[in-house]
């Protein structure tokens, strides 16, 4: 399992939401979070999604290394150890300075370092965990660190952190295997419109994958 503390490496928004052809115009919620397992493709899909919004990007793992609010370099999963209490009063500032404007956050995991706001939905992207294998792998990640997030991605980590975080109603669920990023934004852009939450149905990687097998390939 990875180490939940572990941190991996615009202008005002404008209130009107840019959606697929035919879907209903809408005001936009103001923080829009971009969350899942490393490598699965969050900063493709929060970028192009900051650029459609006019929302505000925050990386909250540049903001933890460009701040220093870590404790220190764990070397042996080559990540920083967050200072969740330093991060939670920066991101507080940092909310606070910006009011009611949008906002685009893309981060690994959620937990009590972020602040709740008004009106703030999350979108866990979702990753086949052999391809992400194959992704991390291509970066020279260590096999241990692979296979951490491989697990995580496994057992649905990041989404069961999202709805427990803020609950169903406010997260968002897109496989990203295979997809390329325009169809990532078409379909991410059309799920925010629809305004339905989770439907409670998850990407279901433990039915087609043996963790013990898959490991076996990994480590």
């Amino acid at each position: 399992m990875p180490d939940s503390r572990s941190g991996d490496p615009g202008s005002k928004a404008s209130r009107e939401l840019i959606v697929p052809a035919g879907a209903p115009e809408q005001p936009l919620d103001s923080t829009i979070i971009v969350t899942g397992t490393p490598g699965v493709g969050k900063t493709v899909l929060a970028s192009l999604l900051a650029k459609q919004t006019g929302f505000q990007f925050l990386n909250i793992g540049e903001l933890v290394k460009e701040e220093k609010l870590y404790r220190r370099f764990d070397r042996s999963r080559q990540s920083y150890v967050i200072d969740e209490q330093r991060l939670r009063k920066s991101l507080i500032n940092f909310l606070t300075s910006h009011g009611e404007d949008g906002l685009l956050i893309e981060t690994n995991w959620l937990g009590k370092f972020l602040p709740k706001r008004r009106r703030m939905i999350a979108i866990v992207v979702r990753l086949d965990p052999v391809v992400l294998a194959k992704r991390l792998k291509g970066r020279k990640w260590p096999k241990r660190k692979i296979w951490e997030n491989v697990e995580a991605e496994l057992i649905d980590l990041s989404l069961y952190e999202s709805l427990k975080w803020l609950g169903a109603r406010r997260v968002y669920e897109i496989d990203a295997t295979h997809k390329p990023p325009r169809q990532l934004l078409h379909e991410a852009m059309g799920l925010i419109s629809a305004r339905k939450g989770w439907n409670g149905i998850a990407a279901s990687w433990l039915q087609r994958y043996d963790p013990i097998e898959l490991s076996r390939k990994i480590l």
